[in-house]
C-alpha cells in the first residue's frame, strides 16, 4: 500500500472529555493524505470507550493503550513517531482541536520549500469549553501570510528567549529530522518541547503560517498549569537556557539579555519555591536590574538575533 504523506500522532491521557472534537477535527482536514496513531498513556476516565469508537476508521492505523503509564508526555511522542510511515509529523495533542486546512496550510509551503524541515500556524486561545479567550501569544495579531526564515535566524530571534513554538498541535515537521536531534529534552517534562522544537529547527528553514488555525486549549488539569505551582518549569527554563547559552556560544551581552528576561518574569510569579530555585540558578534568575534593562533594549536592537 501507498505509504501517507503525513503521520497524525495523538498522545492521550486522561482528556476524554475533549478526544471525540480532537479526532474528528483530525479526520474533518481538507488534506487527507495521512494516517492516525491513537496512543492512550493508561488513562483512568472514559477515554478508551471514545477511542474504541474509531478503531476501524480507514484513516486510523494504530491504537495502542499502555499497560502502564510513562509519567513523560515525550516517550508518547517518541513512540508514535517510531510507528509513523509518513514522511511528516503532526503531533495533535488530545485536548486541542484544529481547523479543516490547518494540515493543508502547512504541506502546501513545506513541500514548495525543500530546505524547510518544519511549519507551523497561530493558536487562538480556547477554555475548557471552547470557547475563545483574550490571551494570546500573538498581540500584533496573525497577518495571513506565510514567512521563511533560514534555520540560524529563526532560532536567535524566536526560540532563544523565548519558545514561539509552543504548542506541538501548531506543527508539522519532517520526520527525517528526528533521528538527528540529541534526546536529552525528555529531561525536561515541563519545558522539553522547547528545546525539542529548537533541536528541530537547527536542521533546515523554518515556516510560519500567520493564521490561527489551531486551537490550543487552557484548563486546569494541564501539565503546564501543574509546573507553575511546584516550580517545575522554572527549574526546566533555567535547564535549557544554559544548554542554550553553551550550544550557541552566546555572548556576555546576549547571556546578560537572557538572565535579565528571565529575571523580570521570574520575579513576576515568585513562589514558595522561589528561594530554592534561586539558589540552584543564580546565574539565571539572580540578575540586576542592568540585566533587565539590557533585555528591554536587546528586543528593539537585536542583542539575540546575531
Amino acid at each position: 500500500m501507498k505509504k501517507p504523506l503525513v503521520s497524525v500522532v495523538i498522545p492521550n491521557y486522561n482528556h476524554g472529555k475533549y478526544l471525540r472534537e480532537r479526532i474528528d477535527s483530525v479526520l474533518a482536514q481538507s488534506f487527507q493524505d495521512f494516517e492516525v496513531i491513537i496512543l492512550d498513556d493508561k488513562s483512568t476516565d472514559d477515554s478508551l470507550s471514545i477511542v474504541n469508537e474509531y478503531k476501524d476508521n480507514p484513516h486510523v492505523a494504530h491504537v495502542i493503550v499502555n499497560e502502564q503509564n510513562t509519567g513523560n508526555p515525550f516517550i508518547q511522542w517518541e513512540h508514535g513517531i517510531s510507528l509513523a510511515q509518513g514522511e511528516y509529523i503532526w503531533i495533535a495533542e488530545s485536548d486541542d482541536v484544529a481547523e479543516p486546512q490547518l494540515l493543508e496550510s502547512l504541506i502546501t509551503p513545506l513541500q514548495a520549500t525543500p530546505k524547510a524541515v518544519v511549519a507551523f500556524c497561530h493558536s487562538q486561545m480556547i477554555d475548557s469549553e471552547g470557547k475563545p479567550m483574550q490571551l494570546t501569544w500573538h498581540p500584533h495579531g496573525s497577518s495571513g501570510e506565510t514567512i521563511v526564515y533560514d534555520s540560524k535566524r529563526f532560532i536567535k530571534k524566536k526560540m532563544l528567549a523565548h519558545d514561539t513554538i509552543y504548542n506541538a498541535s501548531m506543527v508539522v515537521f519532517k520526520k527525517s529530522v528526528f533521528s538527528l536531534i540529541p534526546s536529552n529534552y525528555k529531561e525536561f517534562r515541563y519545558c522539553g518541547d522547547w528545546l525539542f522544537w529548537t533541536y528541530v529547527c537547527m536542521h533546515g528553514s523554518v515556516i510560519e503560517v500567520c493564521q490561527q488555525l489551531n486551537h490550543f486549549r487552557q484548563h486546569d488539569n494541564k501539565v503546564t498549569n501543574r509546573s507553575l505551582t511546584n516550580g517545575g518549569m522554572w527549574r526546566d527554563a533555567a535547564g535549557i537556557s544554559r544548554i542554550f547559552i553553551t550550544l550557541f556560544h552566546l555572548n556576555t551581552l546576549q547571556q546578560r539579555c537572557i538572565r535579565g528576561r528571565c529575571t523580570k518574569r521570574f520575579n513576576k510569579q515568585k513562589g514558595e519555591y522561589s528561594s530554592a530555585i534561586l539558589s540552584e540558578f543564580p546565574d539565571i534568575y539572580g540578575g540586576t536590574t542592568i540585566d533587565i534593562i539590557l533585555y528591554e533594549i536587546g528586543k528593539m536592537f537585536g542583542f539575540l538575533k546575531s
